[in-house]
């Protein structure tokens, strides 16, 4: 849990993710303080309730807004009886799911109040960030050759900091000469499009196409700042990975590892390498998070991710959103690094 306070940066640049780098931060920093949500308050909970009927004007999948909205309606009153902040917030994120059946739509609670403005401090920079991704590897749990001559590489989650791309050259830089490259993303939520882009610019010969990005065109409702109005279009961003002078793996075979857990970002590499022909998923069927988000306050003490888009690969004309990634080879997620070894004969 610690990565998914991180997300507000990462998805400031509109990542398919539920993790990234800046909260962690202002995460450790709230943790010194002796259960800070108790000072959260019926009426705070009521704010919450109030600003996330009015953002959800912004959800991408507009036509499931009414149905949401009377669910959240129908169940306030046992919303507000729960005075527990989590539980409170755990019942409102299983009715989204209930009938939305996005598990990025999501309420969250913050460390700190945003009202307490002197003990929060400035937000981080991006030094401060760069810092905290470095001592957290920027992602990079593992980058080893085994035996046998095979490359793994193990990613906790992508970072969405700029710098986070010399981290990945640095990591296939050690693996490069490998006769395979096993890419594990078992134990990853997502995260960022820096890291992302990265490494897919070093698994083919030319920057290969990503997924496109449907975002939702929504003006501002002059009734509301902060809901928006929707005319059911959208604008389609084309997304490619990084252009890269000497990719470390244009050629050779991929396997990507997957289970359960495997989410957002961390599904769109083993979706989009697994489009291209490019990768053989082997593992488990995935959890089924492909909508982009960015974080909206509901207060001082909530956040609500917000899913603004939608993704769809120019190849399958779809995605992964609510069904996963299916892998190409359904083994049990702690099997599949043997499974992948025994089919590269290593």
């Amino acid at each position: 849990m610690k990565l998914r306070h991180l997300m507000t940066a990462v998805l400031g640049a509109l990542a398919l993710s539920c993790q990234g780098p800046a909260a962690v931060l202002a995460q450790e920093a709230g943790a010194e303080a002796s259960n800070p949500h108790a000072a959260i308050t019926a009426a705070h909970r009521e704010r919450a309730l109030d600003t996330l009927d009015r953002r959800l004007a912004h959800y991408v999948m507009a036509e499931r807004t009414p149905a949401i909205r009377a669910r959240l309606g129908a169940r306030r009153e046992a919303y507000m009886a729960l005075t527990d902040p989590e539980a409170f917030r755990q019942a409102i994120n299983a009715d989204l799911l209930a009938v939305s059946g996005d598990k990025h739509l999501q309420v969250w609670i913050e460390p700190r109040s945003r009202d307490e403005v002197a003990a929060t401090g400035p937000e981080p920079t991006m030094e401060q960030m760069a810092a905290e991704e470095a001592r957290n590897g920027w992602g990079v749990r593992e980058a080893k050759v085994l035996a046998g001559g095979v490359g793994y590489l193990d990613l906790a989650y992508f970072s969405g900091h700029p710098d986070a791309g010399a981290a990945i050259d640095a990591a296939l830089g050690k693996l490069a000469g490998s006769r395979a490259l096993i890419i594990d993303v078992r134990r990853n939520g997502g995260g960022g499009e820096a890291a992302l882009r990265r490494l897919m610019g070093h698994l083919a010969g030319a920057p290969m196409r990503l997924e496109d990005i449907r975002m939702r065109r929504c003006a501002p409702d002059p009734a509301d700042p902060e809901g928006c109005v929707q005319d059911g279009s959208r604008d389609v961003q084309e997304r490619y990975a990084d252009a890269v002078a000497a990719p470390a793996f244009p050629t050779a075979p991929l396997y990507v590892l997957t289970s359960g857990g495997t989410f957002s970002a961390a599904e769109a590499v083993a979706y989009d390498l697994q489009a291209a022909g490019r990768a053989t998923v082997v593992g488990e069927v995935t959890g089924g998070g492909a909508n982009p988000s960015i974080a909206m306050d509901l207060g001082p003490w909530f956040t609500v991710i917000m899913p603004i888009g939608e993704a769809r690969h120019p190849a399958t004309g779809t995605n992964w959103e609510g069904v996963g990634v299916q892998p190409d080879v359904a083994v049990a997620a702690d099997r599949a690094l043997e499974e992948a070894l025994r089919r590269i004969g290593a």
